[in-house]
């Protein structure tokens, strides 16, 4: 192999804050492949790592070589295979690892130490590399061990218990924890490259499911410490004097009046109901929100007698904070979503368009790579593994 295995990359030849970082991913389903994503998103030369058989995500539709779901989750990546339970997969790997700058995996804690390829093997080989590892409970605790997929996550993590009411039991989408522990795990691989700057020295990243929804539900979870008050699915909209209603049309929208007393008297005008202003259960906000379940009847008997674009002109010409409660069916021809340029045509495998949402945060200086299709299994094998040798030297210890 060559000294520089991956050189033939070309995905930051466009730009991107990323460009010139490498990254290896030894992802399945979601939370590890989002995260490489991200940073692919930024520019980076993300290798996707995958079994023979490849990533379970691949085959979720059922059938065919790509489910919309891996493609997803994968755009942008250079895609190849080794069997990691071999000798000669174990040393190829190694051998990439000498020459990217990031690592990340989301195996059980300990899958990666026994197959050879742990933090601190890794890095012997290479001292600047940074490694992630994405669990679901952490390395360590009565759960480390377990299986962990979205919905155990979400549960344990109390993500749930925030989103679904308790007469109507479910695990609810989308993949909350997933995508949250991809978003804490690519924020904390940005902050080590930060750091690698300083004295060029990388570090092991420990990321888990539960303890990134803990950090998203950080206002739920400190107002129980501070107070011993449980959250439940409409704490928030209660504080935040929140409402979904619904027009003569059957369309729904949303108002959020949170504190400036000016949103609840503009509202009173909007919904011609200046009465509203004197009945003590809405005379206050404090009484608004104990009382929100009577607001909230009261709004919606009102809306319902005229259609939804009724109330979203006269909400908009008293600066009302509202919008459209949108399905993805709908979103894409939102007027203002559509003025943002948040969808772009890739060319897709066999020269296909492909539709995607592109990234939606814009750097006017570094720019943005061009999007590119998330890989087939192994397509990238001959550039980036053409010359990979089972017999690397690897330091004393490391077993196949």
């Amino acid at each position: 192999m060559s000294a520089d295995p991956i050189s033939a990359d070309v995905s930051g030849a466009n730009g991107g804050p990323l460009r010139g970082i490498r990254v290896i991913e030894l992802g399945q389903y979601i939370s590890g492949p989002y995260a490489a994503k991200l940073l692919a998103d930024l520019g980076a030369d993300v290798i996707k790592v995958e079994a023979p058989d490849g990533d379970p995500m691949r085959r979720w539709e059922g059938s065919g070589a790509m489910s919309p779901q891996f493609a997803a989750y994968n755009r942008g990546k250079r895609g190849v295979t080794l069997d990691l339970k071999t000798e000669g997969g174990l040393a190829a790997l190694l051998d990439l690892a000498r020459n990217v700058d990031v690592l990340i995996e989301n195996f059980r804690p300990g899958v990666a130490e026994r197959l050879g390829f742990g933090p601190a093997v890794l890095r012997e080989l290479n001292p600047r590399l940074i490694t992630c590892s994405i669990t679901g409970f952490g390395p360590e605790g009565p759960y480390a061990k377990r299986p962990a997929y979205d919905t155990v996550i979400s549960a344990v993590g109390a993500m749930y218990s925030q989103v679904v009411p308790a007469d109507t039991l479910r695990p609810l989408g989308p993949a909350f924890s997933d995508l949250l522990s991809g978003m804490s795990a690519s924020q904390a691989v940005l902050a080590a490259l930060h750091a690698r700057g300083a004295d060029g020295v990388g570090e092991h990243i420990d990321v888990s499911m539960v303890g990134s929804l803990i950090d998203f539900l950080t206002e739920a979870a400190s107002t129980y410490l501070e107070t011993g008050q449980v959250a439940g699915p409409d704490s928030r909209p209660r504080r935040a004097q929140a409402y979904a209603c619904v027009g003569s049309d059957g369309k729904a929208f949303v108002i959020h009046m949170s504190v400036p007393e000016k949103f609840w008297t503009g509202l009173l005008e909007v919904l011609e109901r200046a009465d509203l202003a004197d009945d003590p259960r809405f005379s206050t906000r404090e009484a608004r929100v104990r009382n929100y379940d009577e607001l909230d009847a009261e709004l919606k008997a009102i809306t319902e007698r005229m259609p939804r674009q009724y109330w979203l002109d006269r909400l908009e010409a008293h600066d009302i904070p509202h919008g459209p409660l949108n399905t993805v069916a709908d979103l894409f021809d939102d007027p203002q979503v559509a003025s943002m340029a948040l969808v772009e045509e890739i060319t897709g495998h066999d020269d296909t368009p492909l539709r995607v949402p592109v990234p939606s945060t814009r750097f006017h200086g570094s720019g943005r790579p061009e999007l590119r299709a998330a890989p087939r299994l192994g397509e990238a094998n001959a550039d980036v593994l053409a010359a990979a040798a089972a017999s690397v030297t690897r330091p004393e210890g490391i077993r196949a």
